[in-house]
């Protein structure tokens, strides 16, 4: 199978179920065979991992953590879907304060380990204000 590139991507919250789908569409794309997937939820990432690696993606080099220095370094690529869901009778404020949260430290950890990266998507809600803040950060 020929990949796109060989530099590492990033996936954030790979063990949600956006996240899971993007590694899974990134591998059937092939834009790269080096993937990393990090989840704050170890057997959700965990689970992921599994599942892709019953799925013959020949040539993917796929590795898990819930350990921010390892994922983070030396990723070129970030896809992030790692904020929290909103629940029932949460406002837009609600999510908003607990996923800038996310997003800060989402930001700060750009910047302490891959301050290289050269392309992030952030997918949680809500974005405007999520990327932006990541980005403040990073």
């Amino acid at each position: 199978m020929a990949f796109l590139s060989n530099e590492k991507l990033l996936i954030v919250g790979a063990g949600g179920m956006i996240g899971s789908n993007m590694v899974q569409s990134a591998l059937m794309l092939g834009l790269t065979p080096n993937i990393c997937l990090y989840d704050i939820y170890e057997p959700g990432v965990h689970g992921v991992f599994d599942e892709m690696q019953q799925c013959a993606f020949p040539g993917a080099n796929i590795s898990y953590t819930v350990n921010p220095e390892e994922a983070f370094t030396g990723a070129k690529y970030i896809i992030s879907s790692g904020g929290a869901p909103r629940k029932d009778g949460m406002t837009r404020e609600d999510l908003l304060k607990g996923n800038c949260k996310i997003a800060a430290e989402f930001g700060d950890n750009i910047k302490k380990y891959c301050p290289d990266v050269e392309h992030v998507v952030v997918i949680f809600n809500p974005a405007d204000v999520t990327a932006l803040t990541a980005l403040i950060h990073s």
